[in-house]
């Protein structure tokens, strides 16, 4: 699984989460900075190549957006699938939940639980791959 932030300027769509879903991006937040938008995003992909084939199909849909990217347009982290912040995140989840709302806290305690794990997960097992630059787009 691979971990890629697109920084791109805004452009005329408010919200591009859905293209990327289109393309087999899961988007986990979208960030606003100055003239930037900012996507952090997960791809289940086996290797590097289908990454970059991924990214560059996103480049084409943001240029059709009124998008555009610099030298940093993506950058790729590979992540490692870990299941220790998923499992502790959910029995402590679970745990607070049935404390303070009995059985329906403690099942949105354990979903609560997972989300968050999983987002330790990525967070705790990534390596950088590398950046990728905005493309040459040729219409």
């Amino acid at each position: 699984m691979y971990k890629v932030i697109f920084k791109v300027t805004k452009g005329t769509a408010n919200n591009s989460s859905q293209i990327l879903r289109k393309i087999g991006f899961i988007t986990i937040y979208r960030k606003i900075q100055g003239d930037y938008d900012t996507y952090m995003t997960l791809f289940k992909g086996s290797n590097v190549a289908e990454v970059k084939e991924a990214i560059s199909e996103a480049a084409f849909y943001f240029a059709k957006e009124g998008k555009f990217g610099r030298q940093d347009f993506a950058t790729i982290y590979e992540v490692d699938d870990k299941y220790l912040g998923k499992g502790i995140g959910s029995l402590v989840g679970a745990g607070l939940g049935y404390k303070i709302g009995g059985i329906p806290g403690l099942i949105l305690g354990l979903l609560g639980g997972v989300i968050i794990g999983e987002l330790a997960d990525v967070t705790m097992g990534e390596k950088l791959v590398g950046v990728m630059e905005w493309p040459k787009l040729s219409y």
